[in-house]
């Protein structure tokens, strides 16, 4: 007997298409097969329960995942799981929430203190004396991110180069699990793995093709025009760019076969550009990874001076150059950076909540908000969180152990006059232990040094105002005044290195040998075998 066909409307922000379903199907499925792009948290596993959709009409009776994530209030609004999903009628679904991928924002090298697009900069002189030998050849730069991923057309000038344009976009893996823990457990179905490879070389190609397109150079295909490319990355994505086997990467004692700096051919990585010159940056570890040492390629371990490194990010990855010695590590800060695991969190996407502040006290007391455009409050991002809590903790609202006051710790904390955006009990525990993930991490390294300079790289870590989040205790007093937000530094390293290739041979060697000293210096710090590590990561959760 042939199932019974249904109809599903679906409303993606305003673009609503109706695409034809089957009566017992899951929701997700029919949203793949209609192009819809979303995220699944927890990569579908149904442990998160952030992966909400609004049913219009037709919504399915409420199940035990609905139950254990959502109120009343909200089941009866039409908000389901879209994990667990299961559509018996015809039905019109709305995309809301943490679902929504439109409008992310990815810093470029237009970001803080990057190069403007069209500016002119400057690259080291090769040691020999030839001429460029692609005066005026195109380069693409990518940074291919576990949530966005950031490209720069750039083009050589003989003693540099300059930034034609920059692009972003979500990264589509998204919809396998918004970490990268969650997508290797994905991977480990080939089929699945084919299917994160394709989705991100997707991703990458579109971003290629639009900046080419959008600049005279031709494209799709052989771009005569177009160089050379250079990708940097985490370890993860850039095994699953190249449709490794990640496994090793998420287990004890996660270790990293492929971390050298791979050339080749773009058609080796890349379905539908080819016979361009393609390298891949080297890594340093399973989670110190080819985007810190880009970052590291634009900062100069030949000069006098000793400077920290931090990446403010899931992994928390970060580096200490003492003048000799290059001391680097990772630390598990969690997605609260990105506002991951957070009640009410969002990417960085308009209407997100960017920056608190809380003026007066008792009934006079006001909570002042700034979203992403100016727009209506739908969540607050990674920036908005940790002002909130220093804000509570300034204010007497949360104590030094990290409890809210018992008027507000049952229901947490109200953003928004409606209350419907709220800061609860739960997410000052999250914030608590990225913060103490940072702190003990950046303490470890330091070993009682004192650094000249402190470079900050990452979208949160270009937003964020030190003086905003000192409630927090998030860095050591060695960095007081010391703290530099420097943008995407990965992608800025990825330029660089493009640069160099176009300049000929032997920039290019030069370029090499810098990502070589790297290589050499870094002396890989693990935390968790560090005598009392514990105890100073527990001590270091106290604001």
């Amino acid at each position: 007997m042939k199932a019974k066909e249904i109809t599903v409307t679906i409303n993606e922000y305003g673009k609503v298409q109706t695409i034809a379903a089957t009566k017992g199907e899951r929701l997700k499925a029919v949203l793949d097969r209609a192009g819809v792009k979303y995220a699944l948290p927890c990569g579908g596993r149904a442990r998160c329960g952030r992966c909400r959709i609004k049913f219009l009409s037709g919504a399915p009776t409420p199940g035990s995942y609905e139950e254990m994530f959502l109120t009343e209030e909200e089941t009866k609004q039409g908000i389901r799981i879209l994990c667990r999903t299961v559509i018996y009628e015809d039905c019109e679904v709305e995309l809301i929430g943490s679902l929504k991928e439109q409008g992310m924002s990815a810093l470029t090298l237009n970001d803080n203190e990057m190069p403007d697009a069209g500016m002119q900069t400057d690259i080291p002189e090769p040691s020999g004396s030839n001429e460029a030998e692609a005066e005026g050849a195109y380069g693409i730069a990518i940074d291919l991110g576990t949530t966005t991923i950031a490209a720069a057309l750039i083009q050589s000038t003989g003693s540099g180069y300059k930034v034609i344009a920059t692009s972003s976009c979500v990264n589509s893996q998204r919809r396998y699990g918004a970490d990268v823990i969650s997508r290797i457990a994905a991977s480990e179905d080939e089929e699945t793995r084919e299917a994160l490879r394709k989705a991100v070389v997707t991703d990458i190609e579109n971003l290629i093709k639009d900046l080419t397109k959008a600049h005279n150079i031709t494209c799709p295909g052989k771009l005569p025009d177009l160089k050379a490319i250079t990708i940097t990355g985490n370890t993860t994505m850039l095994y699953l760019l190249a449709g490794r086997d990640a496994a090793s990467l998420g287990k004890y004692p996660y270790t990293a076969e492929y971390l050298q700096k791979e050339q080749m051919l773009s058609d080796i990585l890349l379905d539908n550009i080819s016979d361009i010159s393609l390298t891949v940056l080297p890594g340093i570890s399973a989670f110190v990874g080819a985007d810190i040492v880009a970052g590291l390629f634009t900062l100069d371990l030949n000069k006098d001076e000793k400077f920290f490194f931090l990446d403010l990010g899931t992994n928390g990855e970060m580096a200490f150059f003492d003048g000799e010695d290059l001391h680097v590590t990772s630390t598990a800060a969690g997605p609260v950076f990105e506002a991951g695991g957070i009640n009410c969190g969002v990417a960085s996407v308009p209407g997100a909540i960017c920056h608190v502040r809380i003026n007066g006290t008792g009934q006079n007391r006001r909570v002042i908000i700034d979203t992403i455009g100016g727009a209506e409050p739908i969540g607050i991002c990674g920036t908005g969180v940790m002002e909130a809590v220093s804000e509570l903790v300034r204010t007497g609202l949360v104590d030094e152990t990290g409890l809210l006051t018992e008027e507000y710790f049952d229901e947490g904390f109200p953003l928004t006059d409606d209350g419907r955006i709220r800061l609860l009990q739960s997410d000052i525990r999250n914030v608590q232990l990225a913060k103490a993930a940072i702190y003990t991490g950046a303490k470890t390294l330091l070993d009682g040094k004192i650094p000249d300079k402190v470079y900050i790289s990452g979208g949160f870590g270009s937003k964020i105002t030190p003086e905003n989040v000192e409630e927090l205790h998030m860095f050591p007093r060695e960095f007081n005044g010391k703290i530099i937000a420097i943008g995407n530094s990965a992608l800025k390293g990825a330029a660089e290195y493009t640069a160099c290739v176009l300049s000929g041979w032997e920039a290019e060697a030069d370029a090499s040998a810098g990502l070589d000293l790297i290589k050499e210096k870094a002396q890989l710090t693990e935390l968790a075998t560090m005598d009392g590590f514990d105890e100073d990561y527990i001590a270091a959760m106290n604001f």
